[in-house]
């Protein structure tokens, strides 16, 4: 065997090896990359010390104290809001729940994450005070959506739905229908 040759197979066969280690190691590295991303995205978030949970039927949150539940009268889906700390976020829980599709790049942030183990489309306006700041659920349960959002929020404001948007959980009862908010009371004076 010519040696000459065996020095250039082995050249060549070296720079071969290099290759496939770089190789290997770029993708070891996206592996990485990816799992990193998928678990930021899959994040979850335990509740904010000191504040309550909040059942709403199919869902929950958790909240500051002081915020209340209340529901709303819906046509076609279970309607409601949260309110507290001068903040209202109201919701729509059905087939036909707002996508919040006005809110697109680049006069809003949006973000696609999993909350709850669920796909999330979460939209906030990039300077506060003007516009949606929200949190959309293509696919919960038979075919229903829920939207949950915010109009004109501080910057305060909006920082503090968007943490209440990460504790979202599902898995209570799911409205059979829409049950009316309870009557208000008048009151009669009688003279």
């Amino acid at each position: 065997m010519n040696p000459r040759l065996a020095s250039g197979e082995r050249r060549t066969m070296q720079k071969q090896l290099e290759l496939l280690v770089l190789a290997a190691l770029l993708l070891a590295t996206e592996s990485l990359s990816a799992v990193g991303c998928s678990s930021a995205s899959n994040k979850t978030t335990a509740p904010t010390s000191g504040w309550l949970k909040i059942e709403a039927g199919a869902f929950s949150i958790n909240a500051p104290p002081r915020w209340e539940f209340h529901q709303r009268q819906g046509i076609d889906s279970f309607v409601g809001e949260f309110a507290g700390d001068g903040v209202v976020l109201r919701f729509d829980f059905g087939r036909y729940s707002n996508p919040l599709d006005e809110a697109h790049e680049p006069t809003y942030m949006v973000e696609h994450e999993s909350i709850g183990g669920h796909r999330a489309k979460i939209v906030s306006p990039r300077v506060p005070g003007r516009g949606t700041t929200g949190i959309y659920f293509p696919e919960i349960t038979d075919g229903n959506k829920l939207c949950l959002y915010g109009q004109n929020l501080t910057e305060a404001q909006q920082e503090l739905a968007l943490k209440i948007f990460e504790t979202i959980r599902f898995g209570g009862v799911v409205p059979r229908y829409v049950l009316p908010p309870p009557p208000t009371q008048k009151r009669t004076v009688t003279r």
